[in-house]
């Protein structure tokens, strides 16, 4: 069974909300890079010597919360390798690629990589949303966070 892994690059780069204690463990880091690798379907792979391995299940608050995140990437993932909803062959093979339900998080290690990766792409995206410029305050890392998750999955016309 494999881990979620936290860049170590993202890590340091949410020290001031680690130190004043507004990010309580590290999967909060993990969940901000995931939302924003999903939003932008940025994928990038890292590798172990890059990332420091977290936990095997979503912890505290995430847990009641894990399944959601496992649609939202199960969502993503089907878009991102072209599949619809009307292929259903498809749609049930490349899922059972993803998904373990006897895992504690559900996903296969398939699943956990590309999850993962996710998540790896979009600390590069929360890169280019603050232009590089760590979050020093909660208050104002929320509020460009919401602003350019907002602008990011608006419908494009």
């Amino acid at each position: 069974m494999q881990p979620f892994r936290l860049r170590r690059d993202a890590r340091d780069w949410f020290k001031d909300l680690k130190d004043d204690d507004s990010f309580k463990i590290d999967f909060d880091v993990f969940y901000f890079c995931f939302i924003a690798g999903i939003s932008k379907t940025r994928k990038l792979p890292v590798t172990n010597e890059h990332t420091a391995e977290l936990i095997f299940s979503f912890p505290g608050r995430y847990a009641e919360r894990g399944k959601l995140l496992v649609a939202l990437f199960l969502a993503r993932e089907l878009e991102h390798l072209g599949v619809t909803m009307n292929e259903k062959k498809e749609v049930h093979s490349s899922i059972a690629k993803l998904v373990d339900p006897t895992a504690p998080h559900n996903l296969s290690d398939e699943g956990v990589k590309h999850f993962n990766q996710y998540a790896h792409g979009g600390f590069d995206v929360l890169l280019d949303w603050f232009s590089g410029d760590r979050p020093r305050s909660l208050e104002t890392f929320l509020r460009m966070f919401k602003q350019n998750l907002d602008t990011a999955l608006m419908p494009t016309v």
